[in-house]
C-alpha cells in the first residue's frame, strides 16, 4: 500500500506540476497576446498618425502649388495690362506731331536736353520730320550746334558728344521707357489692388 500511496502521490504531484506549468504557460501566452495586441494598437496608431501627417503634407504642398499658380497667373495678367497700357500710350503719342502743342513740347524737350549737355560741345540728332522745327527752336534759344536728321521717333531729340560717348535721349520713346521702369512698381501695386 505504501507503494501505491507513493505512486499516487507522485502522480498527483506530477498532475499538480502539469497544471501549474499549463497555467503558467497560459498566463504567459495571455501576456504575450496582450503585449502583441498592445504593440499592434501602437503600430496601428503610429501608422494612422503617419498617414495623417502624409495627407497633411500633401494637402499643404498642393495648396502651396495652387497658390503659386494663382500668383503666377495674376502676375502674368498684371504684366499684360501693364504692357497694354504702355502700348496704348505709344500709339496715342505716335501722332504727337499733329498736335498743335507739339512745337511747345519740342521746345521744352530741347531746353532740357541742351541744359543737360551743359557747356560741352554737342550734336543733336532728330527725326527728319522735326528738322525745321529743331532749327527754329535752336535759333529762338540762341543755341548753335550741328543738327543731324538721322533718327526715327514719335517726337523729341537726342543730344550726343561729338565722339558719341555721351548721349542724352529725350524722345517720346525714351521717356515712355523711363516712365515704364520708374513707375513699374507703383503701377503694379495699383493693379494688385494696393
Amino acid at each position: 500500500m505504501a507503494y501505491d500511496n507513493l505512486l499516487k502521490s507522485v502522480e498527483e504531484s506530477a498532475e499538480a506540476r502539469e497544471r501549474e506549468l499549463l497555467q503558467k504557460a497560459e498566463e504567459q501566452a495571455d501576456a504575450i497576446r496582450a503585449e502583441a495586441r498592445k504593440r499592434a494598437d501602437e503600430i496601428q496608431q503610429a501608422t494612422i498618425r503617419d498617414a495623417e501627417r502624409s495627407v497633411a503634407i500633401e494637402r499643404n504642398k498642393q495648396l502651396y502649388l495652387a497658390k503659386g499658380d494663382i500668383k503666377e497667373k495674376s502676375l502674368r495678367g498684371r504684366e499684360k495690362v501693364f504692357l497694354s497700357a504702355f502700348r496704348e500710350a505709344e500709339v496715342r503719342l505716335s501722332g504727337l506731331r499733329q498736335d498743335k502743342q507739339y512745337p511747345a513740347i519740342f521746345e521744352r524737350l530741347a531746353q532740357e536736353t541742351v541744359s543737360a549737355m551743359g557747356t560741352n560741345p554737342f550734336v543733336l540728332h532728330v527725326d527728319k520730320r522735326d528738322l525745321e522745327l529743331c532749327r527754329t527752336t535752336l535759333t529762338a534759344m540762341g543755341v548753335r550746334c550741328e543738327v543731324i536728321p538721322d533718327i526715327e521717333c514719335a517726337g523729341g531729340l537726342v543730344a550726343a558728344s561729338p565722339d558719341g560717348l555721351i548721349q542724352i535721349a529725350n524722345t517720346v520713346e525714351s521717356r515712355i521707357g523711363r516712365i515704364r521702369e520708374h513707375k513699374r512698381l507703383s503701377i503694379f501695386k495699383i493693379l494688385s489692388g494696393g
